[in-house]
């Protein structure tokens, strides 16, 4: 479908989803720009297993621009350093979430924006998100109170209960070995009880699809508020939770997320912290 008819097809939940649809749209034009088409010379590694490339600073610096523009009061704080100090609310950038699957030309990859009231990261207050696959034109968006939506469909996430029913997806702490042992502690018992777990390589597409019931849930270590900000805000407004590991709201702070519907983010933390003590 042509990138004008994705958009089209939004819905106006408010004027800041507005700026943010519209500001994802130029950041996936951009990564459509260099999709399939990255020189070496244009990837460079920041740490163990944390690429850059030319695709992320382009998109970034297009969004980061329109965003100044549209609302110069708010802050931005993104991956890539394009960011501004603000008195406002705070913009999450992160211009795209996937690098090494887009590097090695694995589509699953998006530009995620989303927005929280306040600089407080120990109690995430979210309004806004946006998150946008260029490649396969998956655009999910939600706004607080408003509920959240792929295309033009309201999401609900997942009508699964029992344990063994789920199909749930994680990410792995690549870039903190010294998350690893609490991480597979945390898999060990979450393995035994579900049907299935998988690892796409994109945060930010793993908190949509546990919004749209694609996964049952999410949980991930020690990510940025940019990886996460705009799916958690997508997944609240399907009727799901978000929390840390301790069951409160600071996975901005932290970075360690657990999403899902209600009864079975209650199972899952029950797992998660099971395997911590």
């Amino acid at each position: 479908m042509p990138t004008s008819d994705i958009f089209s097809r939004a819905k106006s939940l408010s004027p800041e989803v507005d700026i943010a649809l519209e500001a994802a749209r130029l950041g996936g034009d951009v990564l459509l720009s260099f999709w399939q088409q990255l020189q070496t010379k244009q990837i460079h590694e920041k740490g163990k297993g944390d690429l850059v490339t030319a695709a992320d600073v382009a998109s970034e610096e297009v969004i980061t621009d329109f965003l100044k523009r549209e609302m110069p009061e708010a802050a931005i704080v993104s991956e890539e350093g394009h960011g501004q100090d603000g008195n406002g609310p705070v913009w999450y950038v992160d211009p795209l979430d996937g690098t090494t699957n887009f590097v090695q030309q694995f589509p699953v990859f998006a530009v995620s924006i989303g927005m929280a009231q306040t600089a407080d990261r120990t109690d995430a207050k979210l309004r806004c998100g946006v998150v946008y696959n260029p490649v396969t034109g998956d655009l999910f968006y939600g706004s607080k109170g408003k509920g959240s939506y792929h295309g033009d469909l309201p999401l609900k996430g997942s009508p699964k209960t029992d344990l063994g029913d789920l199909v749930v997806a994680t990410g792995f702490p690549r870039r903190y070995v010294d998350e690893l042992a609490s991480y597979l502690k945390e898999f060990a018992a979450i393995f035994p009880e579900v049907r299935g777990i998988r690892r796409a390589g994109s945060a930010a597409l793993d908190l949509c699809w546990t919004a749209q019931a694609i996964f049952d849930g999410f949980w991930e270590h020690r990510l940025s508020p940019w990886d996460v900000a705009a799916g958690a805000l997508i997944v609240e407004e399907a009727g799901g939770i978000c929390s840390d590991f301790e069951g409160k709201r600071g996975f901005l702070q932290s970075g360690d997320i657990l999403g899902a519907t209600p009864q079975v983010h209650a199972q899952l933390l029950r797992l998660i912290q099971k395997s911590r003590d």
